[in-house]
């Protein structure tokens, strides 16, 4: 899994790095004219068809869906061996998110501090222990 992971990032940075990076020397621009009818009529063709947009919706679905199955799994299979971040961490976390629901506007903000809070008293947890 992990050489997986290297050969994806590996593959995505030098995509990003050899993308166009030629020089490119000369104007090859070509100043083409024509005269075409425009019809008016067929805006409404502009928009997606509803067999699109439904198979759109449904491979969105299938890749949250399948996350959120991983998710729930591992989480499910840490409560069932009693690990620490299933029992107490993950209930925090979605405490600490609920704001971001409940809260028009700056219920984010109150998300984000409370989730700053919480990762520094874990942190002073952590360290006391050591």
């Amino acid at each position: 899994m992990k050489k997986l992971l290297l050969l994806l990032i590996t593959l995505t940075i030098l995509a990003n790095i050899s993308y166009a990076s030629f020089p490119i020397t000369e104007n090859n621009t070509v100043l083409t004219t024509t005269n075409f009818a425009v019809d008016h009529e067929d805006d409404e063709d502009n928009e997606p068809s509803l067999i699109i947009l439904i198979l759109r919706g449904l491979l969105v679905l299938a890749v949250l869906g399948t996350a959120l199955f991983f998710i729930i799994r591992t989480w499910w299979r840490g409560w069932k061996k009693r690990n620490w971040w299933a029992r107490k961490l993950v209930p925090l976390v979605l405490l600490c998110l609920l704001p971001t629901f409940l809260v028009p506007y700056v219920g984010h903000l109150i998300s984000i501090a409370l989730l700053i809070l919480l990762g520094l008293k874990l942190l002073i947890r952590f360290m006391a222990k050591r």
